[in-house]
């Protein structure tokens, strides 16, 4: 456990620039008002909020002076607030049509108007839902195309089925030179910890000398500092997944073998002591089992990252709902930062495998602080990137969230009518106001152009591919509904909001680079998103109305071949291959060569 010295030393090293962020603020405007705009009177309830029947609610605190100068953090916040006062308004709609029929496809039915259902949503949990890959090959909609239907086998089967993970038992711990330690724990600080960071600069330094001097003991930090240095290895070795094959020389190999066994031999020493990890009740233990299921990411083991991800969303909600016993907030806002690590990758997992069971820590988000002040990084402006980009990835999550659950659930699928409703057409509308608000807040590093082949940054390019994504998925009830009604007549308005799914949908094929983030932690994810991102594109070409501006904007007839080279590099930095990214591969191969016949 950490020494009180250690705490006081962490506790003086944490910038103070800006206050701990807390989900609600106090404002003379309320939420609902903000958002439009408009003047409020400052009652409780308004008076706009009352003759509309809309929950006032106001955002910022009361006993809190108002803010005179936002920094970047801060309007980022302010949109997430944004976001939660429109999700409101979204709600109350909701409630209007328990009164009024549901025509929309399969989006939106009476059940979508319960108090508990409405209560998910504001919560941005991820139900069961009906837009996964394994949805979208199993629907009506591959029916045309039986090869696929007959490569295709069960995620969740091939991954529960494959070889256990192999670990080798050493009677001795690694040593690392001074050198080593510093350099791996500085790829740890420029990858790890600013994607997700969760280890304050403080406690890298302990690491550091823990590193240098041995590890001797059977505990937590001992853990700790093994799981950072493995990590750190692996972090380097990603970015050889990015080497075309004639540029990889005998040196390179050979110094992509070392980082492999370094990263292994570290795992292999950090797994004899989770135990131990699991037992504890600390923000040490957190972390500790947070970076197992970051290094089973890397390792493209989803289960197993689920599994580990359960544990340590258990101990956060447990010490969140308890406090840390803690003397200084350093240790409460490190278990805060795992929450929403947490929160983000469980997201992502669930998002094709929506029938794991959850941890829970969606049905609480709404209820827990954001993140707050932490000195993560040597630099105070590195330690604020990385807490904007954070805070940026927390958000889209959300939304995405929000946007499967609004328009995916699974218990709302009921018919397939010709027409989307008036209440389906302004939810999408919304989402995709929403999506565009988010993108207009970000800091300027990262920033990015919808359209542009090259970001200014890898960030920037991952957020990128998160908006597209989110893009597609707010857009494509269009698509199918042109695709179940395949003899129908539609509208130029259908038409033209389904371009705008496949539009993102190309561009999120074109855009995707091995981006360090993208190859180490999402390699599993990103390709069963391709897959059914390819599928789409397929789909499209079988359809008139859809076809012709499809081809005449993209060329469609590269993506198959760019998504192979990628993800076969991306497979080919771990000993042990997963069967549903090697299944991912197949598939893209089968559809690109359906694809190129349509063409």
């Amino acid at each position: 456990m950490q020494s009180n010295g250690r705490r006081d030393s962490e506790s003086s090293n944490v910038t103070t620039s800006y206050r701990a962020r807390v989900r609600k603020r106090t404002a003379h405007a309320c939420d609902a008002c903000r958002t439009r705009k408009s003047r409020c009177d400052g009652n409780q309830p308004c008076g706009w909020c009352v003759e509309n029947d809309v929950d006032c609610q106001y955002g910022r605190q009361a006993t809190q002076p108002p803010v005179v100068g936002q920094g970047k953090s801060d309007q980022i916040l302010e949109t997430v607030l944004r976001m939660d006062g429109m999700l409101r308004s979204i709600q109350e709609n909701l409630r209007e049509q328990q009164r009024t029929p549901s025509f929309s496809p399969q989006f939106l039915s009476e059940s979508v108007t319960s108090d508990q259902e409405l209560d998910k949503v504001a919560n941005a949990s991820l139900p069961s839902h009906v837009s996964a890959t394994e949805d979208l090959l199993s629907s009506p909609l591959a029916q045309p195309f039986p090869s696929l239907i007959e490569q295709f086998k069960p995620i969740f089967h091939l991954e529960s089925h494959r070889p256990p993970m192999s670990f080798s038992y050493r009677f001795t711990r690694p040593v690392f030179t001074p050198e080593e330690a510093s350099r791996l724990i500085a790829s740890f600080q420029a990858n790890v910890n600013f994607w997700y960071p969760v280890i304050s600069k403080i406690t890298l330094e302990t690491v550091y000398e823990k590193v240098t001097t041995g590890f001797n003991d059977p505990t937590c930090e001992d853990c700790l500092a093994l799981l950072v240095m493995a990590l750190g290895a692996a972090s380097e070795l990603v970015k050889y997944a990015s080497l075309d094959e004639d540029r990889r020389n005998f040196e390179s190999r050979q110094q992509q073998s070392e980082l492999g066994t370094m990263a292994n031999v570290c795992f292999d020493e950090a797994v004899k002591l989770l135990p131990v990890a699991y037992m504890e009740v600390s923000t040490t233990s957190a972390q500790c089992v947070f970076l197992a299921a970051l290094y089973c990411s890397f390792l493209q083991r989803p289960l197993q990252t689920w599994s580990h991800l359960n544990v340590a969303a258990s101990k956060c909600r447990s010490m969140i709902a308890y406090g840390s016993g803690s003397l200084n907030g350093h240790e409460d806002e490190c278990i805060r930062r795992i929450f929403w690590s947490v929160y983000i990758i469980e997201s992502d997992l669930i998002s094709e495998l929506s029938h794991l069971p959850q941890s829970g820590v969606a049905e609480v988000e709404s209820q827990t602080p954001l993140p707050g002040p932490l000195q993560t990084h040597l630099s105070d402006t590195e330690t604020e990137s990385s807490a904007l980009y954070f805070m940026s990835c927390i958000s889209i999550r959300r939304l995405l969230n929000r946007v499967h659950h609004l328009l995916y659930a699974e218990e709302k699928e009921k018919g397939h009518p010709p027409t989307i409703n008036d209440s389906l057409r302004g939810m999408i509308a919304e989402l995709d106001h929403q999506l565009d608000l988010w993108r207009s807040t970000l800091p300027e590093f990262l920033q990015f152009e919808e359209h542009a082949e090259e970001c200014s940054n890898q960030h920037a390019a991952f957020l990128r591919q998160r908006y597209l994504a989110c893009k597609s998925v707010i857009y494509r009830p269009y698509f199918e509904l042109i695709l179940k009604h395949n003899d129908g007549d539609h509208s130029g308005e259908i038409v033209e909001a389904a371009g705008r799914c496949l539009s993102a949908s190309c561009y999120h094929i074109r855009h995707l680079r091995s981006f360090g983030q993208t190859v180490m932690i999402d390699t599993w994810i990103c390709s069963l998103s391709m897959t059914s991102t390819m599928f789409v594109i397929l789909a499209s070409l079988h359809n008139p109305a859809l076809r012709q501006s499809l081809l005449s904007h993209h060329a469609i007839g590269e993506f198959g071949v760019h998504l192979g080279r990628m993800l076969t590099s991306w497979l080919s930095i771990v000993p042990q291959k997963s069967p549903s990214i090697q299944q991912s591969i197949q598939l893209i191969a089968e559809i690109d060569n359906l694809i190129r016949r349509s063409l």
